[in-house]
């Protein structure tokens, strides 16, 4: 079984649903689809990014452990996206659910240069250019607390496979604006 870590966001509530509601939700579907929850970080509610003007996000992250390979668990993630009301439209827009593969031990997908590309690309790039191609570790983890804070609880001593850093080293290297900051939710589910 391979280890993966899935960060899970929210933004947008449903009419039968709040954000937190449809995360616990999004929890409860993986063991649907061959996907085992080891365990969940705490809940953490950040300002939207980068449109701060956004409703506010309820975020977490999740190891689980699965025979399935990257690209079938990327899968998988989209069917659940699609069950809880995702709508594909714009990039880093507001939405019911991400979930995000964050990393996978020591893999690098599709390759170091592929990963390298992404990681140097500057910000308006990525606001208009989406991968066509799932890329292992998530080449924006470094720059998102509301991932870095939640992986470092869920497992600290993760290394990440190009930056060679563990997520509190991450967290360290960098100075945070105040809209980064991070509040915990009350999540009795998990």
């Amino acid at each position: 079984m391979k280890k993966y870590f899935i960060a899970l966001g929210s933004n947008l509530e449903t009419q039968n649903r709040s954000r937190l509601e449809i995360i616990n939700t999004a929890l409860r579907y993986f063991s649907q689809l061959n996907i085992n929850l080891i365990k969940v970080s705490s809940f953490w509610e950040s300002r939207s990014y980068p449109d701060l003007s956004q409703p506010n996000f309820i975020n977490a992250v999740s190891e689980v452990n699965s025979e399935l390979n990257p690209y079938q668990i990327l899968h998988e993630l989209k069917t659940i996206e699609k069950k809880m009301g995702r709508k594909n439209k714009n990039r880093w827009e507001n939405r019911v659910l991400d979930l995000d593969i964050i990393g996978s031990g020591s893999i690098i997908l599709p390759n170091k240069f592929v990963f390298n590309k992404w990681l140097k690309m500057p910000l308006q790039k990525q606001i208009k250019n989406q991968p066509n191609e799932l890329i292992l570790p998530h080449p924006r983890i470094q720059d998102r607390l509301f991932v870095l804070q939640p992986l470092n609880e869920v497992d600290p001593l993760w290394m990440h496979p190009v930056l060679h850093k563990t997520p509190l080293e991450l967290i360290n290297i960098k100075s945070w604006e105040e809209e980064n900051f991070l509040k915990k939710v009350e999540n009795k589910k998990f």
